[in-house]
């Protein structure tokens, strides 16, 4: 048999390797979780771009439409200035020019 305080050193000492392994375990935990959120992250920037990317097309299709539209507007206004068989009042330029503003720019 051992004697005591010989017994008591190697359950201290087992009671320590017993620490050390579980703070390596733990860091081991969190290094692992800090990749996983750094995944998560990416991925999530990623889906960020695609949908800015998605909306950003989306509104320079719906302003190539606007702006089509807004072109036959004027067209249609201008048709009467630009034919010299018209017998109805006509918009007068400056009218047109205001009104295309109106149409265009951004409200202040």
């Amino acid at each position: 048999m051992k004697p005591p305080g010989e017994r008591e050193g190697q359950s201290v000492d087992a009671a320590f390797n017993r620490i050390l392994r579980a703070e390596q375990e733990a860091r081991e935990a969190v290094a692992a979780c800090r990749r996983q959120a750094d995944a998560i992250i990416l991925e999530a920037e990623q889906g960020a771009r695609t949908i800015v990317n998605r909306s950003e097309e989306r509104i320079r299709g719906a302003h190539a439409i606007a702006d089509r539209g807004i072109e036959r507007a004027l067209t249609a206004l201008r048709a009467p200035l630009d034919s010299e068989t018209s017998h109805v009042d006509s918009p007068r330029a400056d009218e047109v020019e205001a009104l295309a503003r109106e149409l265009t720019e951004a409200p202040r």
